[in-house]
């Protein structure tokens, strides 16, 4: 049964449109992650028109993405201020603030069954609010604690919306200072009940001091977060990737893993770990790097359910993601040109081909599924030079065209063959990653500046 929406969300949702096509409403579009506009106000003939509709100045730097509902952009800062800003002028309308020792780099998610904003903050906190007014809403077990150490645990990742639930990822700051212990946090919205999965001592299914387990570190914190299977048959399942720490699973420690969980995070479902784990914790290559992308089924294919993984140990690998625990789940492995710190984009191409985006330092790559015999690899499609230093940015699509931040520029790559069709003005980059909604498209930058471009004619 639906709750009925207040007043404030219900004048927001007939303003902003309930589950509109066009809109952005989390990281990556959806909860599968698969960065692709719903929309269809983009193709080869409308990206050429683009231009700087507007351009604005936040109070800080937001080294994120902004999510898009109707006529409302939502975004964070580092310093935990979540902004509403009109996507028509870039007038921001409202500010909400939370104060704590250190940063965020995680997005807001909007429930559009619900009219509400959910928001991530410094204070080791999720926070409910009225997206028309940015009011905090505190009943259903709202704002929601995440951490029991927001000093040295960080919400790095975006949150994620799906299956009645807001789940959250866990990881310590830069320079990895303990304790911390990476951690899967999901919140049933109806009732606030919430779920932890630890990636050490995982036999402790709550939060947990970090210096109370032994084992430390684990850090959850791609840039996809936890990502949710769209299948039908795997009922709503999650997953994860852990950084460095030490892999027993007979202890409960689940160090540069890839794990899959029950949709309320209760019960591992299955992990999968490289035969090499020590030499990736004693080189600082997480695995969790990233987040397992996930394919559409592969329907003439022995393993129709499949995903990408890409760390820091440079190595793509094609995997079978309804069997992590068997021996042979890691069907291929391609060795990258750098470490792998993006979200992968996964389009369904014209040819009704899946293609897999992949983000480096110095360029993006594509790859095509192709399945002959029932046996499913990717094969290399095309790849497109891009300038050095700009790896951890993430690539979006709309209308068959890829949006890739670069320092200095927003690109344009006609997604199909790599060429580049247009480009934008934008300042240096770090993490942050493009919205498309109605034909536009907006990115932050590291000069603390969010750009809107769009078409001369866009209402």
């Amino acid at each position: 049964m639906r709750r009925r929406l207040p007043l404030g969300a219900l004048c927001f949702a007939l303003l902003a449109g309930v589950a509109r096509p066009a809109d952005w409403p989390q990281f990556g579009h959806d909860a599968a992650r698969d960065g692709v506009a719903a929309d269809t106000g983009l193709d080869a003939t409308t990206v050429m028109q683009l231009h700087v509709r507007w351009h604005i100045m936040l109070d800080t730097v937001a080294d994120t993405a902004p999510i898009v509902v109707g006529h409302r952009l939502f975004e964070t800062d580092r310093a935990g201020t979540t902004y509403a800003i009109d996507v028509d002028d870039g007038r921001i309308v409202w500010r909400f603030t939370t104060h704590g020792p250190n940063i965020t780099t995680s997005v807001p998610a909007y429930d559009p069954d619900d009219g509400a904003l959910y928001v991530p903050g410094v204070d080791g906190a999720l926070h409910e609010l009225d997206p028309s007014t940015g009011r905090e809403v505190r009943k259903r077990g709202f704002p929601a604690a995440i951490t029991l150490a927001p000093q040295t645990e960080k919400n790095a990742s975006p949150l994620t919306l799906a299956n009645g639930y807001l789940y959250a990822q866990v990881s310590g700051y830069i320079g990895d200072a303990t304790p911390y212990v990476g951690h899967v946090v999901a919140i049933r919205l109806r009732d606030g009940d919430k779920h932890v999965f630890n990636a050490l001592c995982s036999a402790r299914h709550e939060l947990i001091e970090p210096q109370s387990c032994e084992a430390q570190r684990a850090g959850m914190w791609s840039r996809a977060g936890v990502v949710v299977d769209p299948d039908p048959a795997m009922d709503g399942r999650i997953y994860a990737a852990t950084g460095n720490a030490p892999y027993d699973a007979a202890a409960g420690d689940y160090g540069d893993s890839i794990v899959a969980l029950r949709a309320d995070a209760s019960e591992l479902i299955g992990s999968l770990t490289p035969a090499n784990y020590r030499e990736l914790e004693d080189r600082d290559l997480d695995v969790g790097s990233s987040s397992p992308a996930l394919l559409p089924r592969e329907r003439t294919s022995a393993t129709p359910l499949l995903a990408v993984q890409a760390g820091k140990d440079s190595v793509l690998r094609l995997i079978d993601r309804e069997h992590l625990d068997a021996g042979h789940a890691t069907l291929q492995t391609i060795e990258l040109r750098n470490e792998h710190f993006a979200v992968p984009a996964i389009w369904s191409a014209p040819d009704r081909t899946t293609l897999v985006l992949v983000r480096l330092n110095g360029g993006v790559y594509a790859y095509r599924l192709v399945t002959i015999d029932r046996r499913s690899r990717l094969t290399p499609v095309w790849h497109a030079d891009l300038p050095l230093g700009s790896g951890d940015t993430s690539p979006v699509i709309g209308g068959g065209i890829a949006f890739v931040p670069i320092p200095g520029e927003l690109i344009a790559l006609d997604a199909m063959t790599g060429r580049r069709v247009w480009s934008g003005p934008l300042g240096p980059v770090h993490w942050q990653t493009p919205a498309i909604a109605d034909g536009v498209v907006y990115c932050s930058d590291e000069n603390g500046a969010l750009t809107a471009f769009g078409p001369p004619a866009h209402r």
